[in-house]
């Protein structure tokens, strides 16, 4: 049987197979390992198993086969230094292992040889053989569905099947079914036909169940994806060859980076996503996976969950607590502004005690210029946060605030949520600029949507439309500034700490000037500390004469305006240094122009080629160039060098009226107040206080009161009410005493006088109750024909009762009064509370005045001190009736022409008095009669 000489089995010999039992049946044999064995001299015998274990003391199935050999084929390894064999055998029967002879070098054992048991013409065993022949060609015909390896020998198989045994065709099928190794062991062991053939039935029809299954499932799943499938072999096409056109264009194909759909993953799972939040991405992933991307939308879901993995919903910056630091950055930021810089450093040390603490809603109100939003930048910059702004002026759209629903065409997320991935972290600063000038229409009310935004008690679980899960947003620091609080809704409102900034005394923007102002212009303007020099005295003309406002954004036009000037001198004495050879320049060297970012200057003067300004930053409003762009322009500027005669420029107040022109603001309170009938009030606008003239004139009339100066209903009362107290409180107001002066009486005087009441300035509207006190006093003082004392302003509501009733607006009309000059201050007395919010420097150099009633007022607005010697309204009164007199006289013919005129005290001065005397003297009653 083996050859030592051709190193090989003969054909035709026959050798014993058993089957080893392991430890699994799903071990491998090594019959292939055992037939390489054989390359040795020392040959095995005609006997031996070729499925041996790798383990020690194997048990061997006792029932085996004869097999003879067919074909025998070696198989180098892979180094090529090794080989092995492998056998085609053929079974011929089945054999039983008596005995061992032998397992060195190889196991010999003696068998016998085995036969059917039973007959083949028996009932049984023939209805069985019919039932695994039917269920075997039903087999059959499902494999060849399947396009399996055996289906493809089908019409062999059935020949095999018609021509067998009913033993062998038992131990056909088995050897082909899939079974496992102990199944076709137990089918192999048996040797009486009938339990054969049924065990070898309920293998053939567990594995045809099993095929049928599996073509159900098939057949569902197959009309499900017949679409998708062949959609992804398209897709899979497509990508293949734009992977081949990027390989092409040497960019690299689709192929060389990480599959969009997951980085796409990727990218949620490191977002840090909350648990509802991550709910609802991985359903709309799943979504996604299973979408084209030529479906509509395919876009919406993948913009979608972009905006989730870009949002910082775990990333936090961290706060710098240094008390210290944080004021002193807030301080070298900002002068004044105690209330702001105070409540910040509080939050910083409730946050260092309390490392949850939501952060606060502040509110800053004031006037325009005070310096609200660069306010909210140094906030971010002392805490080490991130800034971001958000205008709200003219918002009318509700999906601004809480985004667009995703069923809309366009949807986008809210001005919040926008803000915020921008931010990068959820815990910035954001200011809500403007938040006084929401619009609100049709389209909703976005004031009512930012309630959630700025309520500390539900901003946790904020709710975007877009995003449909919750956002925590109580961790941003939201700063509101706003000009005025009557235009922000009452709900709104109050979820806000509000922190009013009325404006700067002259001595707090001298300062600003000098300290801020000034240096940032001067750098602006491209020139140095060398060139130009600011005097106090042109610092506070500039504040006095040319600006009147609360904050100081015009103080910084006019600032510019000077720096401007020197500027340009600048530019001609660096060309006249130029032209005159004083400075010697490379071939490829540009001379480049002083650049203003306000104004461009270049542009205006005609220059053809200028250096753009930088761009300006969205969140700080300040120009700001990228450092290549820095670079680049550095290196075009030409060293500045000036000729021999230029001298630094020193500003002085006489420089400073030479460039800005003629001052724009002058103390009219002396020309105003010098004649009777003229009251100084002070006023409260949304651009901070004001000081307002007010007007009165009566004359002869019907007892009318005409307004005007674009008045309000409430001030219309106030003028009303004013009229009636003094009418009702002659005596009290010592009116009485003008009945002295005048033949008449004083109420039916009032009564044929008309009164105007005039409020300069007639194009701005004016309302509210806070002119009481100085309509009493215009009206008082063209009564009694006195005047009010120039250096008092005063304000206050009036009741019918004679009490003056406290207002708002204090500090910033104070300030606006002080502004004016004004030295001395009327108030009511239940306001004396709100002047400790006046800066101490504005008190020591005004006296306050509370008072209580009007009389008092009164008494502290006139000088009692001065005699009236005439009241030209009453005198034109007392004319009026004496010429009604002497009109009735006439008529009835009882005037004596030589009778003098009885003019009445003090009338020698009148001159409609001397009219009706020289009329009287040429003429007589029927001459008078024709002359009237």
């Amino acid at each position: 049987i083996w050859d030592p000489n051709s190193r090989s089995f003969r054909k035709g010999s026959m050798i014993c197979v058993s089957t080893v039992q392991l430890d699994s049946d799903a071990g491998p044999t090594r019959a292939d390992a055992d037939a390489s064995d054989a390359e040795g001299p020392t040959a095995p015998a005609a006997l031996r198993t070729l499925t041996v274990p790798e383990s020690d003391g194997p048990e061997i199935y006792q029932v085996g086969t004869v097999a003879r050999v067919l074909q025998l084929s070696r198989v180098n390894g892979a180094d090529n230094q090794t080989f092995q064999f492998s056998l085609l055998v053929e079974g011929v029967a089945r054999v039983h292992i008596e005995d061992v002879i032998r397992t060195d070098p190889y196991h010999l054992a003696r068998v016998n040889w085995l036969t059917d048991e039973g007959s083949v013409n028996d009932t049984q065993v023939r209805a069985l053989s019919i039932n695994v022949r039917d269920i075997s060609r039903e087999l059959l015909d499902l494999q060849r569905k399947r396009n399996s390896p055996l289906g493809k020998k089908t019409k062999e198989l059935i020949d095999n099947l018609e021509r067998a045994s009913p033993g062998r065709l038992a131990d056909l099928l088995a050897a082909n079914l899939d079974a496992s190794v102990a199944e076709k062991q137990a089918v192999l062991a048996e040797l009486h036909l009938v339990p054969r053939l049924r065990h070898t039935l309920e293998l053939l029809n567990r594995q045809v169940e099993v095929f049928k299954i599996s073509d159900k499932i098939q057949s569902e799943v197959e009309g499900k994806l017949k679409t998708t499938q062949r959609e992804f072999y398209l897709r899979q096409q497509l990508r293949a060859i734009n992977e081949e056109l990027g390989s092409m264009n040497g960019k690299g194909g689709a192929g060389s980076e990480q599959d969009e759909m997951e980085q796409l993953e990727e990218a949620l799972e490191k977002a840090g996503l909350p648990q509802e939040a991550k709910a609802a991405a991985d359903r709309e992933l799943q979504r996604l996976r299973q979408m084209q991307p030529s479906q509509p939308e395919y876009s919406v879901i993948r913009t979608y969950l972009e905006l989730m993995a870009d949002l910082p919903w775990a990333v936090s910056s961290k706060d710098n607590l240094d008390i210290t630091n944080a004021r002193a950055t807030l301080d070298g930021d900002h002068h004044a502004l105690d209330k702001v810089k105070k409540r910040i450093i509080e939050f910083l040390a409730v946050r260092s005690l309390k490392n949850d603490m939501k952060g606060p809603i502040l509110c800053l109100a004031g006037p325009p210029g005070v310096g609200k939003t660069s306010l909210g930048k140094s906030v971010a910059d002392a805490l080490g946060r991130g800034f971001r702004r958000l205008a709200l002026g003219g918002v009318r759209d509700e999906a601004e605030i809480r985004g667009h629903r995703r069923t809309y065409i366009g949807a986008l997320p809210g001005n919040v949520i926008q803000t915020l991935k921008k931010a990068g972290t959820n815990n910035p600063v954001i200011l809500l600029d403007e938040v006084d000038k929401l619009g609100r229409d049709v389209r909703g009310d976005p004031g009512s949507a930012l309630l959630e935004v700025l309520d500390p008690e539900q901003n946790d679980s904020f709710v975007d439309h877009y995003l449909n899960v919750p956002f925590d947003l109580s961790k941003v620091l939201f700063i509101a500034t706003a000009n005025r609080l009557d235009t922000i809704p009452g709900p709104l409102l109050d979820r806000m700490e509000v922190i009013e900034l009325p404006g700067y005394t002259s001595a707090e923007k001298h300062e600003i000037a000098m300290s801020h102002l000034i240096p940032k212009q001067i750098e602006r303007h491209g020139i140095t500390g060398e060139h130009i020099e600011f005097t106090p005295a042109a610092v506070d003309l500039v504040i006095g004469s040319y600006t009147r406002e609360a904050g100081v954004r015009s103080l910084d036009r006019q600032l510019a305006a000077i720096c401007r000037n020197v500027a340009v001198k600048v530019a001609e004495s660096r060309d006249r240094a130029f032209a005159a050879g004083e400075v010697e320049l490379d071939d490829n060297a540009v001379v480049a122009p002083v650049v203003d970012h306000d104004h461009h200057l270049e542009e205006d003067a005609g220059l053809g080629s200028s250096i753009p300004p930088p761009p300006l930053d969205e969140t700080e409003g300040a120009a700001i160039a990228s450092a290549e762009e820095v670079e680049a322009a550095s290196a075009l500027e030409p060293p500045l060098v000036l000729d021999a005669n230029f001298s630094r420029q020193v500003v002085t107040p006489e420089l400073v009226s030479e460039i800005l022109g003629p001052a724009r603001f002058e103390s009219e309170i002396a020309q105003r107040t010098a004649v009777p009938g003229v009251a100084t009030g002070m006023a409260w606008t949304q651009v901070g206080g004001e000081i307002l003239f007010i007007e009165a004139w009566l004359h002869r009339g019907s007892g009318r009161v005409q307004l005007t100066g674009q008045l309000g209903s409430v001030m219309q009362e106030s003028v009303r009410a004013a009229l009636s107290f003094i009418r009702g409180n002659l005596s009290a107001l010592q009116l009485d005493r003008l009945g002295d002066l005048a033949d008449v009486d004083l109420q039916e005087a009032l009564s044929k006088a008309d009164l105007h009441v005039h409020f300069p300035a007639g194009a701005v509207p004016k309302d509210g109750p806070s002119a009481g006190v100085a309509v009493t006093a215009a009206i008082l003082s063209a009564l009694s024909g006195r005047c009010v004392r120039a250096d008092t302003a005063c304000t206050g509501e009036i009741t019918l009762r004679g009490l003056v009733l406290p207002v708002g607006g204090i500090k910033e009309k104070v300030l606006a009064a002080h502004r004016a000059g004004i030295a001395r201050i009327l108030l009511p007395k239940r306001n004396e509370k709100d002047v400790a919010e006046i800066p101490d420097s504005v008190r020591a150099e005004l006296e306050v005045v509370f008072v209580s009633d009007i009389v008092e007022a009164m008494a502290q607005l006139f000088d009692t001190h001065t005699k009236v010697t005439s009241v030209p309204w009453l005198r034109e009164i007392e004319e009026s009736e004496r010429q009604e007199r002497r009109r009735g006289r006439a008529l009835s013919g009882k005037v004596n022409p030589m009778e003098p005129d009885d003019m009445g005290p003090g009338a020698e001065g009148s001159h409609t008095g001397h009219s009706f005397g020289a009329a009287h003297d040429l003429c007589g009653p029927a001459d008078f009669i024709s002359l009237l």
